[in-house]
């Protein structure tokens, strides 16, 4: 189901991340009028039917409840006329509570995504969050308690990270029962706390190789464990990559992860043939192999078909080292 963005930077946040900064990923820091969402709901409606709505940028739980309402009973005029089938909201784990939950879900939110970024306290601490790892994980469980869906938001390269601490954190992801996950890398956003970090010589971004190789790791965790991954990668138009300093940026950063992780996968199955369907189609190109078009994305590995998800499970579970380390240090902690 396609989504109906809709941006409210930073409105609602306590305090200010080190790596944010709104104004250089989507350009504006306005809020769009009722109006202008209007305008917008309109085009949406008259190309794709029916669409979900959903209020990212901000932490909307945040939000003095009389703003909440506006925006939400606009979006239900949409949901009231069939035109919208859910609607969405972002937010941050110590801006949940049981009784935020049900207001959300009397006014027809049916997913919350919400941003953790790391299940490591000192990397936390040093991207100046406000949270612990306890708030995310008290977050999680109310909203199991509450039976609303949620997706979580996880990011790599942050201050004091590394491997370990990203891949610990995609199996805590797939641990607290979140139906979906973002990742992206940490970039070096011009007026962001972190570009003076940077300046100073005191933060370092990953290299993009680097990157790309520790979310290929992070994706294989959570897709062979049915957590569905629905975006890899920052995206920001191309008329404001100027306010890139830094870091691992590349416009189809999330096609090269899954480059990679199909690169790891047939290396360490050697197929003898693979199956695509035409969402694979670009993602052939990387691999010397016979292919041949079929129902579903695949691998004849040794007169058998492994699914994707199967060859997956199979390289996560005995092709990876780093990853098995993790996996043993989540399930020590837990």
């Amino acid at each position: 189901m396609k989504i109906l963005p809709i941006f409210l930077p930073q409105m609602g946040c306590i305090n200010k991340c080190v790596f944010c900064d709104q104004r250089s990923t989507t350009g504006s820091p306005k809020v769009p009028d009722l109006s202008q969402l209007d305008e917008l709901a309109k085009d949406y409606r008259l190309s794709l039917g029916q669409f979900e709505i959903a209020f990212y940028g901000g932490t909307f739980t945040g939000l003095d409840e009389t703003l909440q309402l506006l925006y939400l009973d606009w979006a239900n005029k949409y949901v009231m006329d069939g035109a919208c089938v859910g609607i969405r909201i972002s937010t941050r784990p110590d801006q949940i509570d049981e009784r935020k939950i049900e207001f959300l879900k009397a006014h027809n939110v049916t997913f919350i995504e919400m941003g953790v970024q790391s299940f490591d306290d000192e990397v936390l601490k040093r991207s100046y969050r406000g949270h612990t790892v306890r708030d995310i994980e008290n977050a999680c469980k109310i909203l199991k308690d509450t039976q609303m869906d949620f997706g979580l938001h996880l990011m790599i390269g942050l201050p004091a990270d590394d491997e370990q601490k990203d891949l610990y954190s995609a199996y805590r992801v797939v641990q607290s029962g979140a139906k979906t996950c973002r990742i992206h890398p940490t970039l070096v956003l011009r007026d962001s706390i972190l570009s003076q970090f940077y300046a100073s010589g005191e933060y370092e971004p990953l290299e993009i190789d680097r990157a790309i190789d520790i979310c290929s790791k992070m994706v294989g965790i959570l897709q062979s464990r049915g957590v569905r991954v629905i975006r890899i990668g920052l995206f920001i138009p191309s008329d404001l990559e100027k306010n890139i300093v830094a870091g691992p940026y590349h416009p189809r950063f999330g096609e090269l992860v899954k480059i990679d992780l199909m690169k790891k996968v047939v290396s360490y199955l050697k197929p003898d043939k693979i199956f695509y369907t035409p969402k694979q189609r670009s993602l052939l190109r990387a691999v010397n192999l016979q292919v041949q078009m079929g129902e579903e994305f695949g691998f004849l590995v040794s007169g058998r078909f492994l699914k994707w998800n199967d060859a997956l499970a199979e390289y996560m579970s005995g092709g990876v080292q780093d990853v098995r380390t993790a996996e043993k240090g989540c399930s020590a902690k837990n």
